[in-house]
């Protein structure tokens, strides 16, 4: 049993997960034909190589070479141990577990889940059913917040006070450790014990994809500093790695395959309130390149906004933030069209606000009709950026013409996107009255200099895999058809491969009662097996003339079982000589019919057929 759970569990489970839902709350995918493709979420790469198949409810990367079935890619993905990913999944299709098997590690985890739930649950009810709570009532409605759009957020409010929430959670059984553990409880600065971290404050509470409370942002309802107060990071929160609001925004963002990003919790939620239910918050001023990666799973399209007076310095900063150097050799050669090569990147643009308003002040005052109209009017975040590079120079002299030009290059040397950066690059050369062959030349040397080592990837794909070619031809035919699997698995062993990998394909096959390879994948020890049987399982082979075929591997398997047999009769022989074993004419005997055997084998695979 895998993990302790029956195959016929583990394959109920397999069966009734839409594979396509799961995959796309965390990768924007397309159809392909009967497939469906995306980018890989589990390596850097602009061309999509990442497919789906519904149909086998496997995925398998061509770039990479990961691989895998909806429990393998909710591992992957959100770092789960193989019971924790089983029981999500059962919980999902609603599968009943038998018995609920944690290990350690899998139960603290799960614990600290459930004491930020708890956590929620306390301060959504101080909110709305205790006295103490009606100062945060007041400020929602003094924000204009409705009633719904706060619950369905899950506001909460913290009580003044030091220690509410901890004798809540006491006379919950909950540990004051895992309280710290969770950046709820502060230890005291003078004598022993702890307080709370959130007293006095309106509470945010910041989700993961999931759904799950992972931690928590306080705004101050009066003059206190910090106006906001949030969570440390965590064993389930990492700053820059999660954005406000995603859980509710992934299913519009798809649909609508933008995503806008304001900076505040108040602006995401009236936001919502007025129908731009793509809207996330990105936890602060600053953007991270994470959370343009985590958005580029939903979507082709992010739009952020600024006040219109600093809209060209915040857009050049933006940049700054958000684009690196590409680490995979790129290069801008010029051809015959003066195009790049496509990259299929995500596009970046701004909109603008009035000065002085930020989205919840506009909306609140100008209504979601101009709201809507200052999205139709989005420009360009890099455009933004280049006229700034201009702009702030004194082209009219030599040396400020140079310096826009370098900071002009340096910009568009962080540029994937093809289109865009050909007509930003011709752009920026017509305002600055040079050759645009003259900026591709100098991108292309910025990227060499820029460009960093590739990072390896946070959860690694398998190893490289070098496998045998005969090895390989004949599990992939035990893989893709059932006659042979039927013919061949009785006589075959694994000793009969020499890669590993094979080896556990195998011995999966034979062991496994499972009416599909693809039920196979909870069998196996790792991600390279994952990975290679995924392969084997997506490849769109023939095979003509099977029952010769199948003759041809049994006469093979006979042949390398008699060897076997000839190498241990022979060991045998040989220890039969030094001690003098009476035993030994029978062993000869033995081996000498043994031999012969191998001899009509051999006579019979190197006949024609």
């Amino acid at each position: 049993m895998a993990g302790g759970f029956s195959p016929q569990l583990l394959e109920e489970i397999r069966s009734r997960v839409d594979l396509v839902d799961l995959v796309g709350q965390f990768v924007n995918l397309k159809r392909a034909g009967l497939n469906w493709k995306g980018l890989c979420p589990f390596h850097a790469e602009k061309t999509p190589s990442f497919m789906v198949h519904p149909k086998k409810g496997i995925f398998h990367c061509f770039g990479c070479g990961v691989g895998g079935d909806a429990f393998g890619f909710l591992m992957r993905q959100d770092r789960l141990a193989f019971p924790e990913a089983v029981r999500v999944l059962a919980e999902r299709v609603g599968v009943a577990l038998p018995t609920e098997r944690k290990t350690e590690v899998d139960g603290q985890r799960e614990a600290l889940f459930k004491t930020m739930a708890l956590a929620a649950e306390f301060y959504q009810d101080a909110l709305w059913n205790r006295p103490e709570g009606e100062g945060a009532r007041r400020y929602l409605d003094s924000r204009r917040i409705s009633s719904e759009m706060a619950r369905k957020f899950g506001l909460g409010y913290a009580p003044e006070g030091w220690d509410h929430l901890l004798g809540f959670m006491k006379g919950r059984s909950v540990t004051e450790e895992q309280l710290v553990q969770v950046g709820l409880v502060l230890p005291r600065q003078t004598g022993t014990g702890f307080y709370d971290r959130f007293r006095g404050r309106l509470l945010f509470p910041i989700k993961d994809v999931q759904g799950r409370v992972v931690a928590f942002g306080g705004r101050a309802m009066g003059t206190e500093d910090p106006k906001y107060l949030n969570s440390p990071e965590t064993p389930l929160y990492v700053k820059g790695q999660t954005l406000y609001a995603l859980d509710l925004a992934k299913p519009q963002i798809r649909e609508r395959n933008r995503a806008l990003v304001v900076e505040g919790y108040v602006d995401c939620l009236m936001a919502h309130q007025h129908g731009f239910t793509e809207t996330v918050a990105a936890l602060g001023t600053a953007f991270t390149s994470p959370q343009l990666a985590l958005l580029r799973r939903y979507c082709d399209e992010v739009i952020t906004f600024f006040d219109a007076d600093a809209a060209g310095k915040k857009a050049t900063q933006r940049v700054e933030e958000l684009l690196e150097p590409a680490g995979d050799g790129l290069a801008w050669a010029v051809n015959r069209t003066g195009a790049f090569a496509d990259r299929g990147s995500l596009r970046l643009k701004v909109a603008l606000l009035p000065s002085g308003h930020d989205p919840d002040s506009f909306l609140r005052k100008e209504g979601a009709q101009a709201f809507a109209q200052r999205i139709a009017e989005t420009r360009s975040l890099l455009a933004y950026a280049v006229e700034t590079a201009i702009g702030e120079e004194n082209t009219a002299t030599q040396r400020g013409k140079a310096t826009a030009f370098a900071r002009v290059a340096l910009i568009l040397a962080k540029v994937s996107d093809s289109q865009e950066a050909t007509e930003l690059a011709r752009d920026a050369a017509l305002k600055l009255g040079v050759d645009p062959t003259q900026l591709w030349i100098e991108c292309q040397r910025l990227q060499g200099a820029l460009r960093k080592p590739t990072r390896a990837p946070a959860a690694p794909g398998p190893a490289p895999v070098n496998l045998p070619a005969a090895e390989r031809d004949l599990v992939s035919l035990l893989v893709q058809n059932a006659e042979a699997r039927a013919a061949l698995l009785t006589v075959l062993e694994e000793e009969d491969l020499s890669h590993p990998a094979l080896r556990s394909v195998l011995a999966a096959m034979k062991t496994v009662p499972a009416e599909s390879p693809e039920a196979l994948m909870p069998h196996l020890p790792g991600d390279t097996e994952r990975g290679l049987l995924a392969a084997l399982l997506v490849e769109e082979r023939t095979w003509p003339e099977l029952a010769p075929l199948i003759a041809e591997y049994q006469k093979r398997a006979e042949m390398r079982r008699r060897a076997r047999q000839i190498h241990q009769v022979t060991r045998e022989i040989a220890q039969a000589q030094a001690t003098g074993d009476p035993a030994l004419p029978q062993l000869e005997a033995q081996l000498r019919e043994l031999q012969r055997q191998a001899e009509e084998l051999r006579e019979l695979v190197a006949r024609p057929n």
